[in-house]
């Protein structure tokens, strides 16, 4: 992933306690919505099985296709199938030979309970075909369900865009983890609309904005550069916002550090009024300050080599 600004981050979990008739007593506790990360062995062995069947469904070699069709029937359900037999439908009737090479490059639990996850993925994908070889990229967000000891995919959404989960209650333990979690993911969504909305027509508010939400090195990387930005924002002319319901998952919470896998879309308006949309899987690195996370440093996930 290329580094836009340094890699500094994490957080500090704490527990809390009721006070009843002068004791101390441990709140009830009862488990979280949403496990993801609240035990990280289990997420990982999750992220690695999701993987593993994301790379084998979409690959794909014309001259081994019952291979193909096998690995689909163990790892697709039904419905997954159809929508990825939509997805690779030009693909298998290329009248050519063609071999498709698909990598996870990063993925993370956006939700996880114990017999279903969402899974935000990025992919690098290698095509060859008639002796050219392309590459890009992808970005995903798979749905996967327990079924014995495996798990399925069961729903694929290319270029999500995913309302960010129901945030946890109080509460002790586990809980306080979960909050602890998704004050990390609303931090970086707070700090990616910042970070991702120009206007030219107020630079001052516009490099402002970028202050606010920044610490340690990215701040640093800011007010060095402060006049070429300021300059560049000026004269751009290009106008860029957050898309609604950019998609978000906590990759590691660690003390007071944070990094989390987002996939955003941005509605960029150029000079000449002309409209697009540029998509961007970034990995934001946080720091928990007094008054909340802070983004430290900022990364564009890149293709593997």
């Amino acid at each position: 992933m290329k580094r836009w600004a340094g890699f500094v981050l994490l957080l500090a979990l704490a527990g809390c306690a009721t006070t009843v008739s002068g004791t101390a007593r441990p709140e009830p506790e009862t488990p979280p919505s949403n496990l993801a990360l609240i035990d990280p062995a289990r997420t990982a062995s999750v992220l690695t099985t999701v993987k593993t069947a994301t790379e084998a469904v979409f690959s794909y070699d014309s001259t081994a296709a019952p291979a193909y069709d096998k690995a689909l029937a163990e790892n697709l359900s039904p419905g997954a199938r159809e929508e990825l037999a939509k997805l690779f439908a030009q693909i298998r009737n290329s009248p050519e030979p063609i071999k498709l090479v698909t990598r996870v490059i990063v993925s993370a639990a956006v939700e996880q309970t114990a017999d279903k996850a969402s899974v935000l993925t990025v992919l690098d994908q290698s095509s060859s075909r008639a002796g050219a070889t392309t590459k890009g990229m992808a970005s995903v967000l798979l749905t996967a369900a327990r079924e014995g000891e495996r798990w399925r995919i069961g729903e694929i959404k290319v270029n999500p865009s995913v309302p960010p989960p129901a945030a946890e209650k109080p509460g002790a333990g586990d809980r306080a983890i979960a909050r602890v979690r998704d004050s990390a993911r609303d931090g970086a969504l707070r700090a990616a609309e910042a970070l991702l909305t120009v206007n030219p027509a107020d630079p001052e508010g516009t490099y402002a904005r970028y202050e606010s939400v920044s610490t340690g090195q990215l701040l640093t990387q800011f007010q060095q550069d402060k006049a070429a930005r300021l300059d560049r924002i000026r004269t751009g002319g290009a106008k860029s916002a957050l898309s609604p319901n950019p998609a978000a998952a906590v990759m590691e919470v660690v003390d007071d550090k944070a990094s989390v896998l987002l996939y955003a879309a941005t509605d960029v308006t150029d000079a000449a009024g002309q409209a697009s949309k540029k998509y961007l899987p970034l990995v934001l690195r946080l720091q928990r300050l007094p008054e909340g996370w802070k983004a430290a440093g900022i990364e564009s996930v890149q293709p593997l080599p």
